[in-house]
């Protein structure tokens, strides 16, 4: 197995690579046992939760909702960077892995505090009901979802972080001769955000565990502390 932007499904034999008694090597070993998910999607969340803890600053996290969440990692890390034990999160994904169970389990074994916390829901985006105080993830959310995404953050006015991804370009002939096309249809995302009223702040993950790895943090100004 290569770097941590490996598509390799992490298995018992990697734990391994995860030996030390600090939160991600924990969490990582986690993984390992249930030999199902891929080591790139560890790291994307761990790396984007940890950008995500410190854009909110000291104060509690409130409820998370994942977005097109897969197997709701993402979720559950930022609930255990959470400095309140009683924050909660949804994840909510059209098609929920068959093993996000199996996945879920496992985190909770090796980390209690989590139980009874996060939920899982299948279905659309657009029928999960919203609020101001909610903080929207979503991590790789494809094409035009990343844009559902942030027009359902901004119409409940809540925080929203997201790491888009398969940015569709090839129907704009306006960035044909720009280097970086992906790059000007997320700066497009940011005033757009910033137009409704949000801060925005412009961060990234680190390349080696993806290549998509724009992140964008999206505060609205009443709610800035």
């Amino acid at each position: 197995m290569h770097g941590p932007g490996s598509r390799n499904k992490l298995s018992p034999s990697h734990a391994r690579l995860y030996p030390d008694d600090n939160l991600l090597d924990s969490l990582g070993r986690a993984i390992c046992a249930v030999d199902c998910l891929p080591r790139k999607e560890l790291h994307e969340a761990w790396e984007m939760a940890t950008r995500i803890r410190t854009w909110l600053a000291s104060g509690p996290t409130g409820r998370v909702v994942d977005l097109c969440a897969g197997y709701g990692l993402l979720a559950q890390v930022l609930l255990l960077l959470d400095v309140d034990p009683r924050s909660t999160a949804l994840a909510v994904d059209i098609r929920l892995p068959k093993n996000h169970g199996l996945v879920h389990g496992a985190v909770v074994a090796a980390f209690p505090v989590l139980a009874g916390r996060v939920t899982f829901q299948r279905g659309r985006l657009e029928e999960v009901a919203l609020g101001a105080g909610d903080v929207i993830v979503s991590a790789h959310a494809c094409g035009p979802l990343s844009d559902a995404v942030l027009g359902r953050a901004a119409a409940a006015g809540a925080r929203v972080a997201l790491l888009p991804c398969c940015h569709l370009t090839r129907w704009r002939p306006d960035l044909v001769d720009r280097a970086d096309p992906a790059a000007h249809v997320d700066e497009e995302r940011a005033r757009w955000l910033v137009e409704r009223g949000y801060d925005v702040i412009v961060d990234a993950i680190p390349a080696n565990v993806s290549a998509k790895n724009r992140l964008l943090l999206g505060r609205p100004r009443a709610a800035t502390p």
